[in-house]
């Protein structure tokens, strides 16, 4: 059987390398937009390639969509696929997941969210992989208490997402006993910032424009994170400027073997194999979000049955709470170090990072 995709730009369907050997069954189609243009572009191509991995791997005619960054774009582009399209997976961002997601859950069908970590997602609907947004910080706030460091002011950027982020970064700090306030990114030139713990939470642009602004002034904060220094283009683009900043990112890999799918170790060797390089968190969880709901088109899991799933993928546990709510999944903090992200809890520098 041979294995398929689709862009926007094309009007049928073109093969994939390879081909399904000693498969009988019938062709199930996958179909997600992802943004390969527009403000998305880093994490949405990073995303179809662990899609296109994982629909090679399992045997799936995947439809794949530019969407263009664009809410009603993908929207028009899902309304197409609702009765033709065994698996519906969503598209990076939560605004855009925010947008598609009614469309879906009216229709009676599920989506398969590896993109959005938006609090708000938690919807009948929305099966979602990545731990909620408020809990990105939680991590950094603790190594910040474990550096007795007691002052906490964090940058918000535009949009509902990075304010989820930042108010549970401030109830988390709350709770830890540490003073916060939440500033501009306009505002943070003025600001003392030493003894303090500085955490960044908005667009990529955003976040890099803020640590690339604090390196310039020489600005020390006790600590520094970011949400966009979770993916490689953060060093990339900032090169020692991104030593030591914190980050939280929704994978890790792990030689375990899950439930579902391959292992991460196993993933990263295959997306090597692929691609010439390691993948991201955004690749991996849309993989992830793929053997997750092929898993469960398999087990006839319909739309009432999966608020009692527990199960894990490579991507880690997978468990939702009775409002749909990601609670089997946690955020990993990684820390930059010797131009590589590595896990704040591995003291081991010359570790390379899978992500």
């Amino acid at each position: 059987m041979a294995r398929w995709y689709r862009t926007a730009s094309r009007s049928s369907y073109e093969p994939l390398e390879g081909s399904w050997c000693g498969v009988t069954s019938p062709v199930i189609t996958a179909a997600l937009t992802l943004s390969l243009t527009g403000q998305y572009e880093r994490q949405g191509t990073e995303a179809a390639e662990g899609v296109r991995l994982w629909a090679q791997e399992a045997g799936i005619r995947l439809i794949l969509a530019d969407d263009h960054g664009s809410r009603s774009m993908a929207v028009d582009t899902y309304a197409g696929w609702i009765d033709g399209v065994d698996l519906l997976l969503g598209p990076y961002a939560s605004g855009l997941v925010r947008a598609v997601a009614p469309l879906v859950r009216d229709a009676g069908r599920v989506l398969w969210n590896h993109g959005g970590s938006a609090d708000d997602l938690a919807q009948p609907g929305t099966a979602s992989l990545p731990a909620p947004a408020s809990t990105y910080f939680d991590g950094i706030i603790d190594e910040a208490i474990e550096r007795k460091v007691h002052r906490l002011i964090l940058v918000q950027g535009p949009g509902p997402f990075a304010r989820y982020v930042t108010n549970g970064a401030k109830a988390r700090g709350t709770e830890r006993g540490i003073d916060s306030q939440t500033v501009d990114a306009s505002t943070v030139e003025s600001e003392d910032l030493e003894e303090t713990a500085l955490l960044v939470a908005g667009p990529f642009e955003h976040d890099v424009a803020v640590v690339r602004g604090v390196r310039d002034r020489g600005q020390s904060p006790a600590l520094l994170g970011t949400v966009a220094a979770g993916i490689p283009a953060f060093g990339q683009e900032l090169g020692e400027a991104a030593e030591g900043v914190l980050a939280p990112v929704q994978w890790w890999p792990s030689p375990q073997t899950p439930t579902v799918g391959p292992s991460g170790t196993d993933f990263v060797t295959h997306y090597q194999h692929r691609t010439g390089r390691e993948p991201s968190y955004p690749a991996a969880q849309a993989a992830a979000a793929g053997y997750l709901a092929h898993a469960a088109h398999r087990q006839d899991l319909g739309f009432n049955d999966l608020p009692q799933w527990t199960t894990s993928t490579f991507f880690g546990d997978f468990t939702l709470d009775p409002t749909w709510r990601q609670v089997g999944h946690h955020v990993t903090t990684i820390r930059w170090q010797s131009g590589h992200m590595v896990p704040i809890s591995v003291e081991d520098g010359s570790r390379s990072a899978h992500l």
